[in-house]
């Protein structure tokens, strides 16, 4: 395939032989599988997209060593470059690329530079679903630019994360339907209120996250990382455990959001339902009711109190409290998408 560029001094055709894109794929990790297709190592692939910048990982060859590790970045000319060299347009790369999106942009629109340093400049390198690359084609290790550090493949039943010790690819929820299932509910919450949704989730799994550090040796919590081959207290089996009741809370504090009345009464009312929840896992409440009460404090008022009901948003839409918006973030990881520390 020969793709060109009129005016572009540089690469003017692609590499002889190509692999697909995977949709949320680092750009470190993509330009090693084209290098490697073509039998090229990662110092002379990057010859070929321009010059690199000083970094901590400047060494190609300590690079090639660790992609997990590293990210690549480009200015204009240089996405122009890597656009020819993989056989597709710059827009197509930068839709399946987040590396690529303009606010990761290094400055200058002279000569094509890149930069590889030794960590993401935002999120995580998370190992993708080998068998998600494998129906695309892909037999090498790959990985994903993931705002968090792990992923859920509802489809294959499989947890990836940003793990560099074994197993490196992923672990197994065929004994943790559970974990899945919270999943695909946290997916039909997104779907249903769109950002008010994923970020009452990022509360609930904030919450979630509290309980854990304070009572990690909660029966059900050590049996699931126990199922997957983990150290029940491990930092890498914390969100896999309290995936199911991080989903769960997610609902009830929809509920709650939902209602326009936030008097004592109503506010005590959720209150007792989500201990009940608490109840029912096994959880201390009176340790884990403080994590609760701050939800309770900044959603205590409406969101659009004064607003005249032609104006109030229409239905599949919700408002969040005003005391969540002002600290949560619209982007990033679940903890800055939430309203709590």
């Amino acid at each position: 395939m020969v793709l060109q560029v009129p005016g572009l001094y540089g690469p003017r055709q692609s590499l002889p032989l190509l692999v697909r894109l995977l949709p949320g794929e680092s750009t470190g990790s993509f330009v090693n599988r084209l290098a490697h297709a073509n039998g090229l190592g990662l110092a002379d692939f990057l010859q070929r997209v321009g010059q690199g910048t000083g970094s901590s990982s400047g060494d190609p060859a300590r690079v090639e060593k660790y992609p997990q590790c590293t990210e690549m970045y480009v200015n204009g000319p240089g996405l122009e470059y890597l656009a020819v060299l993989a056989g597709a347009s710059a827009a197509v790369l930068q839709r399946a690329l987040p590396g690529l999106a303009p606010r990761h942009r290094l400055p200058g629109d002279g000569n094509a530079v890149w930069k590889w340093p030794w960590q993401p400049s935002e999120g995580h390198l998370v190992r993708c679903c080998t068998k998600c690359a494998e129906v695309r084609g892909v037999r090498e290790p790959a990985w994903w630019l993931a705002s968090d550090s792990w992923r859920v493949c509802a489809r294959h039943r499989w947890w990836c994360d940003d793990s560099r010790t074994e197993p490196q690819d992923g672990l197994s929820l065929k004994e943790l339907p559970e974990v899945v299932t919270a999943h695909l509910e946290r997916a039909r919450l997104h779907k249903q209120f769109g950002r008010a949704g994923e970020e009452l989730f990022a509360d609930a799994f904030q919450v979630a996250v509290d309980w854990w550090r304070t009572m990690p040796t909660v029966l059900r919590w050590v049996h699931r990382a126990w199922a997957c081959g983990l150290e029940d207290r491990s930092s890498r089996a914390m969100p896999l455990v309290i995936y199911p009741e991080a989903a769960r809370l997610a609902q009830l504090m929809v509920e709650f959001e939902q209602s326009d009345v936030r008097d004592t009464d109503a506010c005590a009312r959720w209150l007792g339902r989500a201990e009940a929840l608490m109840e029912s896992w096994e959880l201390d409440v009176q340790v884990g009711r403080g994590s609760l009460l701050d939800w309770l404090h900044r959603h205590r008022v409406p969101a659009d109190t004064e607003a005249e009901p032609a104006a109030r948003p229409r239905r599949g839409r919700l408002p969040l409290a005003p005391g969540h918006s002002r600290l949560a973030s619209p982007t990033g990881p679940l903890e800055q998408r939430s309203c709590l520390s």
